[in-house]
């Protein structure tokens, strides 16, 4: 029975739990003192809070499952059935749910209610998981994923993160929430196809290791959570050829010194300028490509100024006529992972672009010393390793036969 006060009354609410096994003892302490009422005297006792928790482990990689599951669970018992009357928002209420993980805590209480409450749970968050072949979980896992991708960035923002990584940039993922940093990893990896990630990738970072990995010296995919201890710190100094993901915020910031230490810039003049210009390019290339992915996720308001943007029209197989009851609002009838498979075919289509080779791309590869290895007397001429005119005509042959 749990007691729940609202505009000033007390009201009764009682909920019945059907389990598989009988609990007696784990009833008996239910009956007793209240778990929330312990935990309410304690915290204002110390001044500090109290925490009651339960941890789902696996041998397996069934991370989604057991975010559902602790999700169900907790709708479930933190329910109310009332609504307040200012957001029409359902009620919800903690102590249920302390009160039976509290009781479970005792030495006494059977191991089996434990298992019997979780037991349902369990077996409708795996139904999409378990027992179906690895294709098949990989494939619902990453929909999963990169649908949590999409709804933490914004179209342009995740077109920078996208541009960053065919750039093989060093990335910084961070968020409070740390299986979201794993769900957009994975989203990463998954737009990059069929180019696959060949550097260090760690969608959590032990906060341990946190400070070292960041002064990794190859392109790297890192997910730190912001809660950890330190974690501010580090993010707020990371190293200036570091690019910055902040997904709770839903913004990406470009690394300061971005394509600093490429090779072609050391011992030019005007490396600087070249970094500026790059750099340019690189917010320009993300801008003009976050308005494809805008105006495929959110056509009403990317593309709000087209005339067939807003709506479809179907015609009468009768008269061949349109008519006003035929205009309908534009609503996609597929799930919520369409909007992150709309993202993959934008991304497939410009890698395949970007492999095939346009005849219009200006590709200039120089080989030179830099300031330090070379005397004032050597000259200075560069050494063309590669002439795409050649190259472009050699593939063409190629494909000729």
């Amino acid at each position: 029975t749990d007691n729940l006060e609202s505009n000033g009354e007390t009201k009764h609410l009682s909920r019945r739990v059907l389990v598989s096994a009988p609990t007696p003892e784990f009833n008996r302490r239910l009956g007793e003192r209240r778990w929330s009422d312990r935990m309410t005297e304690f915290s204002k006792s110390s001044k500090r809070g109290a925490a009651v928790g339960i941890a789902l482990i696996s041998g397996r990689n069934v991370i989604p499952a057991m975010r559902e599951t602790l999700s169900c669970m907790f709708k479930d018992y933190s329910k109310t059935g009332l609504r307040d009357k200012t957001d029409k928002n359902t009620i919800r209420l903690c102590d249920p749910i302390v009160d039976i993980l509290g009781n479970l805590s005792h030495h006494d209480v059977e191991k089996a209610g434990l298992r019997c409450i979780l037991e349902p749970y369990l077996n409708y968050s795996s139904s999409r998981w378990v027992d179906r072949p690895l294709s098949e979980q990989k494939s619902e896992f990453t929909k999963v994923s990169g649908h949590q991708l999409v709804q933490s960035l914004p179209p342009v923002p995740l077109a920078l993160l996208f541009t960053t990584a065919i750039l093989e940039q060093k990335i910084i993922l961070s968020s409070s929430r740390r299986s979201i940093l794993l769900s957009a990893a994975t989203a990463i990896i998954e737009m990059l196809k069929p180019l696959e990630w060949a550097h260090l990738f760690v969608p959590l970072v032990p906060a341990a290791l946190s400070e070292d990995l960041v002064q990794y010296p190859a392109p790297f995919i890192l997910g730190i959570p912001s809660e950890d201890r330190g974690s501010i710190d580090l993010l707020n100094s990371l190293p200036p050829d570091v690019t910055l993901v902040d997904l709770d915020v839903g913004r990406v910031i470009l690394a300061k010194s971005f394509a600093d230490d490429n090779e072609l810039d050391v011992g030019r003049s005007n490396g600087k300028n070249v970094t500026g210009a790059l750099r340019s390019q690189v917010l320009y290339l993300a801008e003009a490509l976050g308005s494809v992915f805008g105006g495929n996720l959110h056509d009403k308001a990317w593309c709000c100024d087209s005339p067939l943007s807003v709506l479809s029209r179907n015609i009468s197989d009768k008269d061949g006529l349109i008519h006003p009851n035929d205009i309908l609002w534009r609503v996609s009838d597929e799930g919520p992972e369409a909007d992150f498979s709309a993202v993959l075919k934008i991304c497939r289509e410009f890698i395949s672009e970007l492999l095939a080779g346009l005849g219009a791309c200006c590709v200039w590869i120089e080989e030179f010393k830099s300031t330090r290895e070379k005397s004032k007397s050597e000259s200075a001429d560069s050494t063309v390793l590669f002439d795409e005119d050649r190259f472009l005509h050699i593939k063409n042959l190629r494909a000729q036969g």
